[in-house]
């Protein structure tokens, strides 16, 4: 027999199934969503920068900055411009910095890092250069970053750091693999007994110990910092070292001391997945059961809208309107004030100003770092990310390419090479058209398109350019960059799509049909560049 208290649960269950249910699916591109966007953007482009509790001035400018160049990926706005400003000053400050008790300094660098790599990562090289090494030496010796004058770590800095240095590896830089091992190490270490993380880390000593001020917000950062770091490292995927540079490069310019380099950098590896396996499981428990309360609300949004993105990579599989992204959306749209901004509703601001919540804000609402990852179901891979097992095929239709279960992409090959190919459209490739899945089978079919760039009819090149694209070989950016002076108006706006696929820039670059000779050169200069970051010692010769 149910009593009233069971039937008081009952009804109660039944409210929030019912709630659930109804609950509206939001996304980035929604109505809502853009309109709250705008309104935080406009409020961080005029609004008066005060400091709260623990902003500093320089950081406001950062984040902000950060916050409206990502929502609008225009680095024009007097708010970005001085967010970079701000960036400079910090990364300037850094050689001769000193120790001043509290200081916000790594948090500063680290945002500043990742501001300048989003906005101009070549133009401003010799900052991040600057910001890599001064890690080096700010990291403590347990593998952490944390206050300067303090031996401890701190874990919401190291969620910083950690990802400053995934964009840094993103834009072609070279992060130290025993940095990297080391922070990760650091996490393991000061995980709670819980899977969640407290404040200042106590270390474990190969044994989990019971951590000081553990919070839903810190634990969040803890997890994404803990599997953001893997990534880095590539348990999730194929990283951009997948196949030597002698796959597909002339011998002739080869160096044989970078081989022994590269093969080098690969046994450094000493950590695996499994060493992280227990610790995300107990991190994935916390995070389910444990629901957030008290301040630091939009700082902690963010950090999960990091770890959720993250986690999307881990699962290979990405979820338009994630539960956890509808539930912050309509949270937001209660909390957002007239003036467009937010904290000051709610008692969410308590120790940082209304520009740095909205900020925060901002980069939760858009999937900012969804965005910096790329789509991972659309048969592309993204900085090395394995691409799905099943191979989409195709046939032709009169002179179309349509989706049949019955042909595969060994057909369109065939009519790229032979007297087909000017029916080909690249327009109406199969939106989830894949390079084979077997390795030995996918090398070949990069072969056979890399040859088909210098193919003497048009359709052959662009289908060429478009599909390297996918192909998970950082060693084709040479022949896609050569495609970018093709006499075709097309292939080279399809060169660098592909271009930037590869490199996960995704903003970069914004070669349209017919580009004069100028944009055309510009952008040879600018890939060129960006590939001799990566791999200084390859050299481009003239065809």
């Amino acid at each position: 027999m149910f009593n009233r208290k069971s039937w008081a649960c009952l009804l109660t269950a039944l409210f929030c199934i019912q709630s659930a249910a109804v609950r509206a699916q939001y996304s980035p591109e929604h109505p809502k969503v853009k309109a709250m966007v705008d309104r935080g953007v406009a409020y961080l482009v005029s609004g008066e920068v005060t400091p709260g509790v623990h902003d500093t001035q320089v950081g406001i400018r950062l984040i902000a900055g950060y916050a409206v160049y990502k929502a609008t990926g225009d680095a024009g706005l007097a708010v970005v411009q001085d967010g970079v400003a701000a960036a400079l000053e910090i990364v300037r400050s850094l050689p001769g910095y000193r120790e001043r008790g509290e200081s916000k300094i790594v948090y500063e660098a680290s945002v500043a890092a990742i501001l300048l790599a989003s906005v101009d990562a070549s133009k401003y090289r010799p900052q991040l250069d600057t910001v890599l090494n001064w890690f080096a030496q700010v990291q403590k010796p347990h593998g952490g970053f944390g206050y300067l004058g303090k031996p401890t770590g701190d874990t919401s800095q190291v969620q910083y750091v950690v990802l400053a240095l995934w964009t840094m590896q993103q834009v072609g830089m070279e992060v130290p693999v025993q940095m990297v091992e080391d922070t990760i190490n650091y996490l393991r270490s000061t995980v709670d007994p819980s899977g969640g993380w407290g404040y200042q880390g106590v270390l474990g000593n190969g044994r989990v110990v019971k951590q000081e001020g553990v919070t839903k917000s810190l634990s969040t950062a803890g997890i994404g910092a803990l599997i953001i770091g893997a990534d880095l490292l590539g348990f999730y995927g194929k990283r951009q070292m997948g196949n030597l540079p002698t796959e597909g490069i002339p011998a002739a310019f080869v160096r044989v001391d970078l081989i022994e380099k590269i093969r080098k950098e690969r046994r450094e590896v000493s950590l695996s997945k499994g060493d992280i396996e227990g610790v995300v499981t107990a991190a994935r428990r916390y995070q389910a059961t444990v629901p957030h309360s008290g301040p630091w609300f939009f700082y902690w949004r963010y950090s999960q809208e990091r770890y959720e993105s993250f986690w999307e990579i881990v699962e290979n599989k990405q979820n338009k309107s994630p539960d956890w992204y509808n539930s912050g959306v309509e949270d937001m749209l209660r909390m957002q004030g007239e003036d467009g901004s937010w904290g000051s509703a709610g008692g969410a601001m308590q120790f940082t100003s209304s520009r740095t919540e909205t900020a925060f804000a901002i980069l939760f609402l858009i999937r900012s770092t969804q965005k910096a990852i790329g789509q991972l179901d659309e048969g592309v891979t993204f900085g090395g990310y394995r691409l799905p097992d099943d191979v989409s095929t195709i046939k032709m239709v009169g002179e179309r390419i349509v989706s049949d279960s019955e042909t595969s992409v060994q057909n369109l090959l065939e009519m790229l090479e032979g007297e087909a190919a000017a029916g080909v459209e690249v327009g109406l490739l199969p939106k989830d058209l894949q390079l084979a899945a077997d390795a030995k089978q996918r090398k070949e079919q990069v072969a056979r398109l890399s040859r088909l760039l210098v193919s003497r009819d048009a359709s052959a090149r662009r289908v060429a350019a478009k599909l390297l694209g996918r192909s998970d070989d950082l060693d084709q950016a040479p022949e896609l960059i050569f495609a970018l002076s093709d006499p075709d108006p097309y292939v080279p706006m399809i060169a660098e799509e592909s271009l930037r696929l590869l490199s996960r820039k995704l903003t970069a670059g914004k070669l349209g049909s017919e580009p004069t000779p100028e944009q055309r050169d510009a952008a040879e200069t600018y890939w060129k560049n960006w590939y001799l970051g990566l791999r200084p010692d390859y050299i481009f010769i003239d065809r």
